[in-house]
């Protein structure tokens, strides 16, 4: 069986000065990877290349043994999701939430397609997202988190195999944040979907993925669940300056020989 997603050799800009170079990985159905790094690491590009905004200068990228190439990127994008970086401005138009939620489905610009009826589907997301009962409320007038959640509830109204979010827990508080980690491990888990998400905390995320790829520019280290990222991986990405201090051993990227340094 194919990997649900596979990115071979992937590079992005100039070989004089490229942005991205030489990414590869290879996940399974229902795994969970957390992706690290830097300001300007290139963690943002390496998603729009996912979801085919932007096309490899290098390299192949396959969701199901499929190519993301423009033959193929309708139809792949019929079975994603992408969660973009919630941008800090306030909507201007009246629109409600149900009506935010409902441009997820796929048959959202046919004709003959009716948001009624998919309006229990709508509700039932909303609640997986932890907002139930908001259907009518004017998006305008929510939170940045609760904004967020309905985001995170279009996508997945249309029931993707693969889920992409852009740091999503940015306008989360503490607790809004574990439980969005909570419900994405849980459709990694009871629903094999595969999830791939740009976040700026490891110690936050390393509960609940399988992995974390440490990105700048390159993947310096991917590591596995009950694997440590070693010091240097961490300094080549941040630079010399970089100290880790591990808090939690079962952490994902933890160094214990470190635990307690300065």
């Amino acid at each position: 069986m194919p990997a649900a997603v596979a990115v071979r050799d992937v590079g992005f800009g100039p070989r004089e000065a490229p942005i991205l170079e030489q990414i590869s990985f290879a996940l399974e159905r229902g795994h969970f990877m957390g992706i690290v790094g830097p300001n300007g690491a290139g963690k943002s590009t390496l998603m729009q290349l996912l979801v085919g905004s932007l096309a490899p200068t290098r390299g192949t990228i396959h969701f199901n043994g499929v190519p993301m190439d423009p033959a193929h990127r309708r139809a792949i994008l019929q079975r994603i999701a992408f969660v973009h970086q919630l941008q800090d401005h306030h909507p201007t138009l009246p629109i409600i939430v149900e009506e935010v939620v409902a441009m997820g489905h796929p048959d959202h610009r046919r004709w003959w397609w009716r948001r009624s009826a998919v309006r229990a589907e709508i509700g039932r997301v909303l609640e997986q997202v932890g907002i139930a009962g908001c259907q009518q409320r004017d998006y305008r007038y929510l939170s940045g988190g609760q904004r967020q959640r309905v985001r995170l509830a279009r996508a997945l109204l249309r029931r993707p195999d693969v889920l992409l979010l852009d740091e999503p827990s940015a306008a989360l508080d503490t607790p809004a944040q574990e439980q969005l980690y909570r419900l994405l491990r849980a459709l990694c888990d009871d629903e094999g979907k595969t999830v791939i998400m740009v976040e700026h905390d490891i110690a936050a995320i390393s509960a609940f993925v399988d992995s974390v790829a440490c990105l700048n520019r390159t993947i310096h280290h991917h590591a596995k669940r009950g694997e440590q990222v070693p010091v240097q991986v961490w300094q080549d990405m941040y630079g010399e300056h970089m100290h880790v201090v591990a808090h939690d051993h079962d952490c994902i990227g933890c160094h214990p020989e470190r635990s307690g340094a300065p």
